[in-house]
C-alpha cells in the first residue's frame, strides 16, 4: 500500500489504527495474514506525519524517554522536548509521564528508510524516535 506524503497527522494515524484493528479473515493461512499485517503496520509507522503536541518516544539502547514534538522544521526534520516524569517504582521501571516539558529540544531527521534518527547520527547505531507511542523506561540494571 502506497501512502501519499500529503496526509495529515490525523489521517496517517487513522491508517495505522485501521491496520492494527484488522481481524483475521480466515480465507488465507494465518501466518501469511499475520506477516502481511505486520508489513502493512511497519509501512504505516514509517509514514506517520508528526505534528506539534504529538507524544513520542526517544529510544536509546535499552532506555526510552517520553517526549513531545515541539516544532516542525520541515517535513523531514522536527524538534522534540522531553516530558517530565514521576518515578512510581524505579526497580519495576514504572513512570508516570507528565505533560510538562523539560530540557533543550533534540532534533530528529527522517531518513530514506522511513526512520526518525537523531540529527548527525547513523541509523544503525543512532538514537531513534518513535512517533506511534509515548513511553518512559529506564533500565534499572545499568
Amino acid at each position: 500500500m502506497e501512502i501519499s506524503k500529503k496526509l495529515t497527522s490525523k489521517e496517517s494515524f487513522a491508517i495505522l489504527h485501521e491496520i492494527e484493528n484488522r481481524k483475521y479473515p480466515g480465507s488465507i493461512k494465518f501466518s501469511d495474514w499475520q506477516e502481511q499485517k505486520e508489513k502493512a503496520k511497519l509501512d504505516a509507522i514509517k509514514n506517520l506525519v508528526p505534528e506539534v503536541g504529538l507524544g513520542c518516544t526517544v529510544c536509546y539502547y535499552s532506555d526510552k524517554r517520553a517526549a513531545t514534538v515541539t516544532k516542525i522544521i520541515s517535513p523531514c526534520k522536527i524538534e522534540v522536548t522531553f516530558n517530565q516524569t514521576k518515578c512510581i517504582d524505579y526497580y519495576a521501571s514504572e513512570y508516570e509521564v507528565l505533560p510538562e516539558l523539560e530540557g533543550a529540544p533534540k532534533v530528529f531527521t527522517k531518513r530514506r528508510n522511513g526512520y526518525w534518527v537523531a540529527e548527525g547520527q547513523h541509523y544503525k547505531d543512532g538514537v531513534l524516535l518513535m512517533l506511534h507511542y509515548q513511553n518512559h523506561y529506564i533500565d534499572p540494571h545499568f
